[in-house]
């Protein structure tokens, strides 16, 4: 399947072949400090749909915060959310 991965910048959005979970990975990879949601999307040739998202939090994570990336006290990405 393809997916876009949508990092909500304006810039560096790409296009991924491959399965969702493998998709988030590639995701992770590209992902920079942006205080921005990452979403990965299908696009049925006439609209975008989200099917996974990466949260963005702008704040220090606290101990029981489930972090995937930390930038520490300027905020962290929390756990994938699959819709």
């Amino acid at each position: 399947m393809e997916y876009y991965i949508n990092y909500h910048t304006g810039a560096g959005d790409e296009w991924f072949e491959g399965d969702l979970e493998a998709a988030m990975e590639a995701a992770e990879s590209g992902v920079c400090y942006t205080q921005q949601n990452v979403t990965i999307e299908t696009y049925d040739g006439n609209e975008f749909e989200c099917v996974a998202e990466l949260p963005w939090c702008g704040c220090a994570p606290e101990d029981e915060d489930d972090v995937l990336i930390d930038y520490g006290s300027f905020g962290y990405y929390g756990q994938w959310i699959e819709y």
